[in-house]
């Protein structure tokens, strides 16, 4: 009963932060999806930080199952097949309405925000994907310099989660009701996108 109650409220939380965020994501609500108290919070998790930690990862392990970040690469994949991969299934999250697509939305309404634990949340990320994003950038870039790592991480992100930025939702990137072919042929353009910011990184800067 007690691992029940507890994966009830991992489960209610991700629902909460990824319709709030994690600062304006209330205990309250979360308590009342998981039909349980404050006092299974305490017990459970211990702090709402522990908690926002334990539903990142089962967002990002879901959304992950659903659209692997390494696809179905062969171990002999090049740079840019990887980069397409990952820009394939952060795309993919951010037009996944479902359980799939909590990790982004989590993400998108939590980092930048004041009050929320950035740091907490990128030392979860960085195992998640992080580690593997930022090496294969070095591989693609041909290049171990931090400062253009970090620079190409930001291209990639910027341009990455650009759909769940948009001020008129997902429905307002296309004239009329998207159709599943809509939004795989607008995910491919992105990745393009993606991939020729990254190649340009390559021509313009100097390590």
């Amino acid at each position: 009963m007690a691992s029940n109650v507890k994966e009830k409220l991992i489960s209610s939380a991700i629902v909460v932060f990824a319709e709030h965020g994690y600062r304006h994501g209330k205990v309250a609500d979360i308590v009342k999806g998981a039909k349980a108290n404050i006092a299974a919070v305490n017990y459970h998790f211990g702090s709402k930080d522990n908690l926002f930690v334990h539903a990142l990862r089962e967002a990002y392990a879901i959304a992950d199952a659903a659209y692997p970040a390494k696809g179905e690469l062969a171990d002999t994949a090049g740079a840019e097949e990887k980069i397409k991969a990952i820009s394939r299934a952060v795309l993919r999250r951010s037009f996944d309405q479902g359980s799939a697509g909590d990790f982004n939305r989590i993400m998108s309404k939590t980092l930048h925000v004041p009050g929320s634990p950035i740091e907490l949340i990128l030392f979860e990320v960085r195992s998640m994907e992080l580690d593997y994003l930022e090496a294969t950038l070095a591989e693609f870039l041909e290049t171990d310099s931090a400062p253009m790592i970090q620079l190409a991480k930001l291209n990639f992100f910027g341009l990455a989660t650009i759909i769940n930025k948009s001020p008129l939702g997902i429905q307002g990137l296309f004239a009329g009701d998207p159709g599943d072919a809509d939004i795989a042929a607008l995910i491919e353009l992105q990745i393009n996108v993606i991939v020729t910011s990254l190649r340009a990184l390559t021509t313009h800067l100097v390590t």
